[in-house]
């Protein structure tokens, strides 16, 4: 086994980097937009789609931040809301699938997938990976759905008298919790990077190509593996491409984007089975399609 320390160090720090821009200013605006009585508002205009999530209205801006920005933002705008534990679980599920869209389609669209295909693809799985949650009585799945989760950080019981007191506040819990996801992302970088120093990860025939793509897709995700999937594609054919792309667009990064919810309360078993099925689902159905195709 070989630990590419450098590697780790780089990537740690870039996604800390990422984390810190991405956490403290969002958190600090959902704060804002609570003192200021403004999130009602935004959450009235955005009611029909969290209802058809069936997610509080408040958890508009954590959904369009993760979709078009990333999980990070998601996790600023939704931990100040105090969201019970089926609400985190279904925000993970939804946003596991269709999240960062901007930079995943671009890098889907390197894959050959069309940005059109992809992004419908995700849009409608984001949808269906929620049925057994949507369609399941809740007391069947979790213990207590309605439990309100306890967050990382902690919050100061002392209330602000004024905005000045009330910005030092949130500041210093959102760089709290900034540094617990950081803690928590170099946890599962350092991991990764083990697995990757694997002896037999480095000595891989190409004929596995299809296995690498489709496992450090699904341990580090679709951004960070980009590199692999773009250099073993090469060595596919167009329906191992294929699959693996549509696999991967419904599970990928199963470890980091699963604990940034899980810890935030979400049910780590129900987020990682429900994905880890319909992926499984789509990857099969995709082969017996080209294979029907070539008879």
């Amino acid at each position: 086994m070989t630990f590419d320390t450098k590697a780790f160090a780089n990537s740690s720090l870039s996604t800390a980097k990422i984390i810190l821009i991405t956490v403290i200013p969002y958190f600090l605006l959902a704060e804002l937009l609570m003192y200021f009585e403004l999130m009602p508002v935004i959450a009235q205009i955005f009611e029909p789609f969290t209802t058809l999530l069936n997610l509080p209205p408040e958890a508009a801006l954590a959904l369009a931040s993760g979709v078009f920005l990333n999980l990070y933002a998601a996790i600023a705008f939704a931990a100040p809301l105090g969201l019970s534990v089926y609400d985190w679980t279904v925000l993970g599920l939804f946003l596991g699938v269709l999240h960062s869209i901007p930079v995943e389609s671009a890098i889907m669209k390197k894959l050959g997938i069309d940005w059109m295909k992809s992004i419908s693809f995700r849009l409608v799985m984001a949808f269906i990976v929620l049925t057994p949650l949507l369609i399941i009585p809740t007391e069947l799945l979790f213990d207590n759905p309605d439990k309100i989760s306890t967050v990382l950080y902690k919050t100061t019981s002392i209330i602000p008298t004024n905005f000045v007191d009330f910005i030092i506040q949130k500041s210093g819990e959102a760089m709290l919790l900034s540094i617990e996801i950081i803690i928590l992302v170099s946890i599962i970088i350092f991991t990764t990077t083990l697995i990757k120093g694997l002896n037999f990860l480095q000595k891989f025939d190409h004929h596995l190509s299809t296995i690498m793509a489709l496992v450090t897709g699904l341990l580090v995700g679709i951004t960070y593996g980009a590199g692999v999937l773009l250099k073993e594609a090469q060595y596919m054919s167009k329906q191992q491409v294929v699959s693996v792309c549509y696999f991967l667009m419904v599970a990928h990064a199963i470890i980091e984007d699963t604990l940034l919810f899980v810890f935030f309360g979400a049910d780590i078993f129900l987020l990682i089975g429900i994905r880890l099925f319909f992926a499984t689902f789509v990857f099969f159905v995709i082969s017996i399609y080209y294979k029907i195709g070539r008879t």
